[in-house]
């Protein structure tokens, strides 16, 4: 056979024309409810304690995938809500198909995009890019029902994510930062005369290790408060209320606390004109924390 660059050109508009036709059938023709069915069947598979639902899936040109009204929640009798997904767009890398994609959420009221790459032959994952953007924590069921408190607030953060396809995700390892605007915590009881804290405005690092959540250069600004903390998050394996809280760090009382401090003003008053801060000690669990002043 002889070999010409016609018969290189010849074939590659036969590749290319198989796969135009191939995309076009997929766009005019693709089976959208039986694939449905197989996504909601493989999240049984590996979530067998919950129900989940996907109200419509359909391919978008080219070779884009997207989900609207995802949905998942336990299967115990009050069927609580774990998440829900307004829209999920999955887009492959056509450098290195099947294993580079980009995904696009729309949930909570925040546009979020994350980078997925999956090595399959070593069963591992990982995730280089993270971007949540102004996810609004007042809208997550689960984070008001685990911890038995108000708590609100837009999240953004930014990171990156590895671990392995069949393990637990806490066994992973990731860094990154978070930041939190217009933020309520409701306490569990007063602090400084305080029943909620408000954050205008606050950020820490993270690293994720051996189970563990190590936070580094926290900071928190807000109208009675600012202060500074760092420590560690453990026991990221159980649920989110059981999560082992070990904190540290200092308040700094502002104005608007000395003002409506009531008998705790003259201490306030004495912290204020000192430009000192009161050092504190965060332990226990997120649903159950204990709240010290180190003396």
């Amino acid at each position: 056979m002889i070999y010409s660059p016609n018969t290189f050109w010849r074939w590659s508009l036969y590749t290319i024309y198989g796969l135009l036709l191939v995309t076009l059938l997929l766009y005019v023709r693709f089976p959208a409810q039986n694939f449905k069915s197989f996504c909601t069947h493989l999240i049984t598979q590996q979530l067998p304690d919950y129900k989940n639902s996907i109200e419509s899936l359909h391919y978008q040109f080219p070779l884009t995938l997207v989900a609207r009204g995802i949905q998942l929640q336990g299967k115990d009798k009050a069927e609580k809500k774990v998440f829900d997904i307004e829209q999920l767009t999955i887009k492959p890398d056509l450098k290195v198909p099947g294993k580079n994609f980009s995904l696009i959420i729309t949930a909570y009221g925040g546009r979020h995009q994350i980078s997925l790459s999956l090595d399959q032959s070593h069963k591992t994952f990982t995730l280089p890019k993270i971007e949540i953007n102004e996810l609004d924590l007042m809208k997550l069921p689960w984070l008001q029902t685990q911890t038995g408190r108000r708590i609100t607030g837009l999240l953004t953060a930014h990171g990156s994510y590895s671990g392995q396809i069949d393990q637990d995700i806490s066994q992973g390892t990731g860094e990154g930062t978070a930041h939190i605007k217009k933020g309520t915590f409701e306490l569990l009881y007063p602090i400084l005369s305080l029943n909620n804290i408000d954050i205008e405005k606050g950020a820490v690092l993270f690293k994720l290790e051996n189970q563990k959540m190590l936070l580094n250069n926290g900071t928190l600004n807000g109208k009675e408060l600012s202060g500074t903390f760092a420590g560690k998050i453990s026991s990221l394996n159980a649920t989110f209320a059981a999560m082992q809280l070990d904190l540290t760090g200092a308040l700094t009382p502002l104005p608007a606390l000395v003002k409506q401090s009531g008998k705790a003003q003259p201490l306030l008053l004495q912290l204020q004109q000192n430009k000192a801060a009161l050092p504190f000690h965060l332990k226990g669990t997120i649903a159950k924390p204990v709240f010290l002043f180190d003396s």
